[in-house]
């Protein structure tokens, strides 16, 4: 009985420590800047550092994908997570338009990762932008509007 104890006590360390080195593994989402719902669908926006982005990438270098890009001028990478009303992440075609505080639009596709998805944006200028997240799941379209300042 003590054995069975022990042994049920040693994996349960284990499975804990797996569980921990792998929330460790993704220990940031970067800023949360928004969560809403349209249509029944949980929206929730994140704002990545470069760093942070580099390191949610790893294993991916090179490869080229939808919303990433190699321009000098981007800051950031922002992130939507997109749930359906059940709870459940969903998959489809996601897009931001990204107006800036000096007018000039940033438009792309995003690429689907960690249950979400994201692109390479800049946000150089302070001041507020305006961001329009256009999603296509299932065939039905969704559409998110919010701003973002930047100080």
């Amino acid at each position: 009985m003590k054995k069975t104890i022990r042994v049920g006590m040693v994996l349960m360390v284990f499975v804990l420590g797996l569980a921990f080195a792998a929330f460790a593994g993704h220990n940031s989402m970067g800023q949360m800047l928004r969560n809403s719902t349209v249509d029944g669908y949980s929206f929730m926006y994140h704002v990545l550092n470069m760093a942070e982005r580099n390191d949610m990438m790893k294993g991916m270098e090179g490869m080229e994908m939808p919303g990433m890009s190699k321009s000098p001028d981007i800051t950031n990478h922002l992130m939507v997570y997109i749930s359906d009303p059940g709870g459940k992440p969903v998959s489809g075609k996601i897009g931001f338009l990204i107006t800036g505080p000096d007018g000039k639009e940033q438009k792309t596709l995003t690429m689907g990762m960690h249950d979400g998805y994201g692109a390479d944006v800049s946000f150089k200028e302070k001041g507020i932008y305006k961001i329009k997240t256009k999603a296509v799941i299932d065939g039905k379209t969704l559409l998110d509007e919010f701003s973002h300042e930047v100080k």
